[in-house]
């Protein structure tokens, strides 16, 4: 005999209240929250009521019913680990959760800025012999060549550059000594 649309609500509305603690325990072993586990129950039952779906026996509900929240349960943890994982992955583009890695980087790039900015601060001719032959990679004869200035001048140059800039730079190198444990 068919049941009614309201049949099958009340009939599924009293196996909701006399099953639903049950569910709960069962579905918090999964998502380790009961109020997830609520929602996921509640779920469960809203989805039974809006497919009008009455099994013909009691015992054939119940395994119907943990097998849904059993499967709820399962796509809620698949769902929490992607957002977790794109969470993870924008928030690691703001502030990575390896502090150290951070920390390091953040040093790196103040000592290069500090660094970059006492080389600008060289004399002129000092400052392009030292910027061809470290940054560029020239060799003393073609800085010579390029220049039109001798080898010896290129030497010179390159190792009044390195003192000038060993003299502005003993601070930061005291400091990155202190910080990296060097």
């Amino acid at each position: 005999m068919p049941k009614t649309r309201d049949d099958i609500k009340d009939s599924i509305s009293g196996l909701y209240e006399g099953r639903r603690a049950f569910l709960c325990f069962y579905a918090m072993r999964y998502v380790n929250s009961f109020q997830e586990a609520e929602d996921i129950v509640q779920s469960v039952f809203e989805k039974l009521l809006s497919s009008n779906l009455m099994p013909e026996n009691l015992s054939s509900f119940d395994s119907y019913v943990i097998s849904a929240v059993r499967n709820s349960c399962l796509n809620y943890l698949a769902q929490k680990k992607t957002h977790g994982k794109y969470s993870s992955y924008i928030l690691n583009e703001e502030r990575p959760d390896d502090e150290d890695g951070f920390l390091t980087s953040r040093i790196e790039a103040e000592v290069f800025w500090e660094i970059f900015s006492k080389v600008e601060k060289l004399p002129e001719g000092c400052r392009q012999v030292f910027r061809m032959s470290y940054l560029e990679n020239f060799s003393n004869q073609e800085i010579a060549e390029r220049l039109g200035i001798s080898v010896n001048t290129v030497k010179s140059q390159k190792a009044r550059a390195k003192e000038l800039l060993r003299e502005s730079l003993k601070d930061l190198f005291s400091i990155a000594a202190l910080l990296f444990g060097l």
